[in-house]
């Protein structure tokens, strides 16, 4: 709607994991790569953990788009089931695997042939279970661990990469077996004020803005109200936006993003 008005090619701030729009701040960049080398060097385990709203499924769908298709099998297990065969069964279809299994012993014995075959294949087989602190059965956090049981003798067939909010890191931990498996971790927190202003800048440029929109008061207003929050800061850029556009004004002024503020209380 708003988009020729402001000289967009496309909407810059979409609450929507679209790996171009990922902004690296320093932590992000951290996960990124701690991730990246978790997966590409056959860890077995990782786990990203990150405050409601911080990014965390964005770096993980943009890390996944960069994984070569030909050399990694990816599943990606998103709102976990509650029991811990469902998540076998989950993971063995999102694998990419057609057959049916009938009962827990024989999921397993599909989830090993398929890892082996993706060995032989010269594959890494990766698995990322997104919102993981949904799984409330310490069952199936056992059924997981008991995943990476499956290696050789210099390398695991299987990572696994734990994804969630910040109470996803105690119920790990109260799983020592399962805790002591999970080498590489890290962790994404609300953005600073200078990463807030970059965030913003980023997701313009890449939907193709070439002026400055937001005031640098506007910008550190957003920042002040959203707390570095990602997903605060572009619900509340998105609708400065479209109100710009309603009211025909030139730039995002800091009195506007005052007035969506109090609209919110």
């Amino acid at each position: 709607m708003y988009l020729e008005y402001w000289g967009l090619k496309e909407k810059p701030f979409e609450n929507t994991p679209d790996p171009r729009f990922l902004y690296y701040s320093r932590e992000h960049r951290e996960a990124m790569l701690t991730l990246q080398y978790a997966v590409t060097e056959n860890k077995g385990a990782a786990m990203l953990t990150g405050d409601y709203g911080c990014g965390k499924t964005l770096v993980v769908r943009a890390l996944i788009e960069g994984l070569d298709p030909q050399r990694f099998e990816v599943g990606l297990v998103v709102n976990p089931p509650p029991s811990g065969e469902e998540l076998l069964e989950e993971i063995l279809y999102q694998l990419g695997f057609e057959g049916r299994s009938d009962g827990r012993m024989e999921v397993m014995r599909n989830i090993e042939e398929l890892l082996y075959r993706n060995f032989q294949k010269d594959k890494i087989t990766t698995v990322f279970i997104d919102e993981a602190q949904l799984i409330r059965d310490e069952l199936t956090f056992e059924q997981i661990r008991l995943l990476l049981n499956y290696q050789l003798n210099d390398r695991f067939l299987l990572t696994v990469v734990l994804v969630g909010q910040p109470e996803l890191k105690p119920m790990v931990q109260r799983i020592p077996q399962l805790e002591q498996r999970v080498g590489l971790r890290s962790h994404l927190g609300p953005l600073g004020p200078e990463d807030t202003k970059g965030l913003i800048l980023h997701r313009l440029a890449v939907a193709g803005c070439d002026r400055e929109i937001f005031s640098e008061e506007a910008i550190s207003l957003i920042y002040q109200h959203t707390g570095g929050i990602p997903r605060k800061i572009v619900n509340i850029c998105d609708l400065a936006l479209l109100t710009g556009f309603i009211r025909k004004m030139g730039q995002i002024e800091a009195d506007l993003i005052e007035e969506l503020i109090e609209r919110e209380k």
